[in-house]
């Protein structure tokens, strides 16, 4: 194999790896160059010698340990080695440099290793929160100490190690780094990888090898627990619990049920990450002890011991108790029996009435017993416990196996009353109101209401809008085959005031009882004038009347009448009479005007006037006709019509006679004219 000498500075270049070591002396520089700096045993190895002297031939002087024989090649400022397949654990190039009568020299060491690394073996698989040790055993370096052992937890370092003794270059003393830890459940799955380095000086390292294990942990430490070990019954099938709590991987787990040696066909869950759960039918089918096991492991982690959980379960044969409690009229005696007829074992028989036992009796084989009770209808419904207990071989770790059966005692009666409920206490217009009409019996009683002859069969009457017509008496009748009872009611209506009216008189003189005319027509009184107002109105209860007085605004409760003995302006306004009670208000008003007497006298002035023109006329017309004529009136009409000073406007009513004939034409024209 060719190689071309080439100077230290272009060796950067080509050499991935490479190592100067720089000397000065004098102003002489000497360079130790090896290439790779950190050499696996059997590898080849380039190292180089040079030097700054300029001077014609200096001496430089390369040489190895006996047995290292190189390629060389050299100038006369350097010398280049090349050793194909390096067989020693102890490589060092030592340079020797003589110029200008200055002795110059230096040595390189070059780490060798190879790629052993080895690490223990741990169990297939590691139960948490146990410890364990990770031990490492490093490849062969030389020097010792330039070997670095990593453990990295994935890519985190959790423990580094190296040792400070270079060693013997000829001994074989390994790095052992152990990690100690403690197994958990995130470790499962875990790849823990031993790292080996070389320190190649410079703060730098060289990854030579690793080695990799990934963990596998389980927890398994709670025995599988049978949740049921009371007894059974032979020939009921029942469900068989187990479960194993605290265990990881639960996916891997296996639980299985047996009976004597016999696997039951199972079913498992999984409830929760570390708990797992099997059920199996089982139906027993002899009585006597039998022996029933859940076991549990890991078949795929065969190192891993199973564990299970076995009882003895008693199976035992027992019939249900019976009781008959027939039904009977009020009056009559009955027999209540209780009674087992199938149970192998110590039994003992009770008839109870609620928590008090009537009759007791123990038997091996089946027994009966029986009360007997005068039927009454408060004894209707009333429940009787026929119990059975029996009693298990093993009394000192299973409790008695007890059955029971009940019996209702249905007694025939009449209804003993009928009872109304209502669901408001006062009857209001226009509220709603229920009617319950309650009675009990056996057979349950018919409800029939009962109003005005009318009867509707229900036993709730609704009235959706009291009124008036809803007032009156209910009857309740509750009835069976057994007789009846009834419950009345009589409903008053309660209503707010209405049809409120107001009477007035002036003077003793009642002078309007209408309200319309009050309310639309004011009511004219004269001063001095005595007023009597009055109002009444209907309603339940009876309303309270108060008259609002506008002299003052008040309120003036007076029963229903307002006495004015002498009226004057000041009483003039707009009374109101309001009916209340707690249900409502009602009201009415009459507005009151009062007249005084000053107008009078100008009144009676006009008057007199008048009368003296008119008198005055009389006695012109009178004058007037005597001159003329005489008249004979015959017949006349008296008319006091003040608005009408002659009697032109009547004058054909009035038949006049002449005395004179011989005047007739001249009174003619006249009256014409």
């Amino acid at each position: 194999m060719g190689f071309q000498i080439i100077s230290p500075h272009r060796l950067l270049q080509f050499f991935t790896v490479t190592s100067y070591v720089t000397i000065n002396v004098a102003g002489i520089d000497i360079w130790i160059d090896v290439t790779p700096q950190v050499l696996e045993y059997g590898d080849s190895l380039k190292a180089n010698c040079s030097t700054s002297c300029v001077d014609s031939n200096p001496l430089i002087v390369l040489e190895y340990k006996s047995g290292l024989s190189p390629q060389r090649k050299r100038e006369s400022t350097w010398i280049s080695d090349f050793f194909p397949n390096v067989t020693a654990w102890d490589i060092s190039v030592p340079c020797f440099v003589n110029c200008k009568n200055e002795h110059i020299s230096d040595k390189k060491v070059v780490p060798v290793y190879n790629r052993e690394i080895n690490i223990t073996v741990l169990p297939e698989v590691l139960e948490i929160n146990r410890t364990y040790h990770l031990e490492c055993i490093g490849p062969r370096v030389y020097p010792n100490n330039k070997l670095i052992l990593t453990w990295l937890r994935g890519s985190e370092i959790v423990q580094r190690d190296s040792t400070g003794e270079p060693g013997l270059p000829d001994e074989d003393k390994r790095l052992r780094n152990v990690f100690n830890f403690i197994a958990s459940q995130s470790d499962d799955g875990q790849e823990y990888t031993c790292l080996a380095e070389v320190d190649s000086g410079s703060n730098i390292t060289k990854s030579i090898t690793n080695s990799s294990v990934t963990l596998q942990t389980y927890a398994f430490m709670d025995q599988p627990r049978i949740l049921d070990k009371r007894p059974k019954e032979v020939k009921r099938e029942v469900t068989l619990t187990c479960e194993v709590s605290n265990v990881y991987p639960a996916e891997k787990m296996r639980v299985r049920w047996f009976q004597d040696g016999v696997e039951l066909n199972s079913n498992t869950t999984r409830p929760n990450s570390n708990t797992v759960r099997i059920t199996a039918a089982w139906t027993p089918q002899e009585s006597g002890l039998m022996e029933i096991v859940c076991m549990a492991n890991f078949e795929k982690y065969l190192s891993i011991p199973s564990k299970n959980d076995s009882a003895f379960i008693e199976v035992y044969a027992f019939s249900s108790p019976e009781i008959q409690v027939p039904t009977t009229q009020e009056g009559n005696l009955v027999n209540i029996t209780c009674r087992v007829l199938n149970v192998s074992g110590d039994l003992e028989l009770r008839l109870k009435k609620g928590n008090d036992t009537l009759v007791t009796g123990s038997s091996s084989t089946g027994l009966t017993i029986s009360h007997t009770v005068e039927a009454e209808a408060k004894l209707d419904g009333q429940q009787y416990i026929c119990e059975a207990e029996l009693k298990l071989q093993d009394h000192s770790m299973t409790s008695p196996v007890i059955k029971q059966h009940i019996g209702t005692l249905h007694v025939l009666y009449a209804p003993a009353k009928a009872e109304i409920f209502k669901a408001q206490e006062n009857w209001i217009e226009g509220e709603s109101q229920n009617l319950t009409c309650h009675g009990q019996g056996n057979p349950d009683p018919q409800r029939v209401w009962i109003k005005d002859g009318k009867m509707e069969s229900r036993e709730i009457l609704y009235i959706p809008s009291v009124q008036m017509q809803h007032g009156g008496l209910y009857v309740c009748m509750v009835k069976n085959e057994h007789g009846s009872k009834t419950s009345s009611l009589n409903a008053t209506i309660l209503y707010k005031p209405r049809d409120t009216i107001m009477t007035i008189s002036v003077n003793n003189k009642t002078i309007s009882g209408n309200n319309t005319t009050m309310s639309s027509i004011p009511v004219e009184v004269t001063e001095g004038d005595e007023i009597t107002l009055s109002c009444k109105s209907n309603g339940r209860p009876s309303p309270t009347l108060e008259w609002v007085n506008p002299s003052n605004g008040s309120n003036i409760e007076i029963s229903g009448f307002l006495h004015i003995p002498d009226v004057t302006s000041e009483h003039q306004g707009i009374y109101k009479c309001r009916a209340t009670n707690q249900y409502g208000i009602d009201e009415k008003e009459v507005d009151i005007r009062v007249k005084g007497l000053r107008w009078l006298i100008p009144v009676v002035a006009v008057i007199a006037a008048v009368l003296l023109i008119i008198a005055l006329m009389a006695l012109y017309w009178k004058y007037s006709a005597h001159k003329r004529g005489h008249y004979n009136v015959q017949n006349a009409k008296p008319n006091n019509n003040l608005q009408i000073p002659n009697g032109h406007e009547h004058q054909q009513n009035v038949p006049l006679k002449n005395l004179d004939p011989h005047h007739s034409e001249t009174i003619t024209n006249g009256l014409n004219q």
